[in-house]
């Protein structure tokens, strides 16, 4: 098969979930053309680069990550136009049996629908954050607002050009099929997250956490990657009151977003004599790091009516890490936690002491831990190994 996909947390430096798609299915005897969007790339016609088999088109374009909310939704508008000159242009006399892309942003719609009409092919939305309604349920605008109006009808536009669209949980599929009854329900189905499950390694703890000022013996809590408002941070700086100065526990705190510095102030302002922030690494560091400490963190907002489903865990469940989660009660994220994969502890996120309870469970039985992260690593291995969402592709487009 001949597959172009679209992507904007493609990177040539470090693995993804997106990156890993692409390498596995060339691994599966395909060819794949990945357009890469990055405000830190250096043309807005794109420039072609190789990546393990994958022909990846790097483009140019405004950050929609990691920014505030009036200059994403400025450089979501941007996209298109700058996405479809660069396929023209590297791509035009291509063929491709099918297209590849995930949302958000729901304004490369009009870039879907121009590229299946151009390349005759079918098109595969691997649906990630439902917008706009996380952002109505962070109160970036109101759901009678001008904006919110308009990019639902980029939403439904998107999903209309769909051929198929995955959903990462039963709860995804069934907000999205209810919320959207225009769609043919047949055609809105699971597709996990998924990544190349990297061997079991270990680390001499005891020089990472030296190198890093970490204590040898205390519960060290991580809480990895993005930082904003979906992450309800508040829940976190609460956990960290709570333990402060109690020396069987450490908080590590390594990412970025636009509410770190919540978590960077909170922790110099209190002061917190248990906890460390670190900015952004490169993944490989970061897995050490991670290998190293004891639980991971996530914390979903307590506002959102969208079943979110936070990819944060596949590295956690790589490295048999058990996991504290604070979620809204609209996710079944709880439900993959204690019930299926039974790789760690979930509690409402309007309970903060409910949160701090687990973290208290947690550390207090590390032996128990260990055991958690290794049901984790292993639910992973049998149900989160990308080789699984290769076949549901084939299985619609092999021919």
């Amino acid at each position: 098969m001949n597959v172009l996909q679209f992507s904007i947390s493609y990177s040539l430096n470090s693995d993804t979930i997106d990156s890993d798609m692409a390498e596995a299915l060339v691994k599966a005897g395909h060819k794949v053309c990945a357009l890469s969007m990055d405000p830190k790339f250096n043309s807005k016609e794109g420039e072609i680069h190789n990546k393990n088999g994958v022909e990846v088109l790097c483009v140019k374009t405004g950050a929609v990550q990691k920014v505030s909310k009036y200059k994403k939704g400025v450089n979501f508008l941007m996209l298109p136009r700058i996405v479809k000159k660069a396929v023209q242009k590297h791509w035009g006399n291509n063929s491709f049996d099918f297209i590849l892309f995930e949302a958000p942003p729901v304004t490369l719609q009009s870039v879907i629908r121009w590229a299946k009409n151009k390349f005759n092919c079918p098109a595969y939305l691997m649906q990630k954050d439902i917008f706009p309604q996380n952002a109505v349920d962070l109160k970036f605008f109101g759901k009678r607002s001008l904006a919110y109006a308009y990019f639902r009808s980029q939403e439904k536009k998107m999903l209309k050009a769909s051929d198929f669209i995955g959903c990462m949980s039963q709860a995804n599929i069934d907000y999205i099929r209810k919320h959207n009854p225009y769609l043919n329900p047949e055609c809105v189905e699971y597709f996990p997250n998924t990544k190349f499950i990297k061997p079991k390694k270990e680390e001499n703890k005891a020089d990472i956490r030296k190198k890093y000022s970490m204590p040898q013996n205390a519960c060290i809590f991580l809480f990895g990657g993005n930082m904003g408002k979906p992450q309800n941070v508040e829940i976190i700086c609460k956990a960290m009151d709570y333990f402060n100065k109690d020396n069987s526990v450490f908080f590590l705190f390594i990412g970025s977003g636009t509410d770190a510095n919540v978590l960077k102030k909170h922790i110099k302002d209190t002061p917190i004599t248990n906890a460390l922030f670190l900015d952004y690494m490169p993944r490989d560091d970061y897995e050490k790091i991670l290998r190293a400490c004891d639980v991971g963190l996530i914390s979903l907002n307590p506002n959102f009516t969208i079943p979110n489903y936070p990819s944060k865990i596949l590295s956690y469940m790589e490295c048999s890490i058990p996991v504290v989660a604070s979620l809204d009660l609209n996710t079944d994220y709880g439900k993959l936690l204690q019930e299926d994969a039974k790789c760690g502890y979930w509690s409402d996120a309007s309970k903060p002491e409910e949160f701090i309870a687990n973290l208290k469970k947690m550390s207090q039985n590390l032996e128990n831990a260990r055991e958690m992260g290794l049901n984790g690593r292993k639910y992973l291995e049998e149900h989160f190994d990308v080789i699984k969402s290769v076949k549901i592709l084939e299985g619609h487009f092999l021919k």
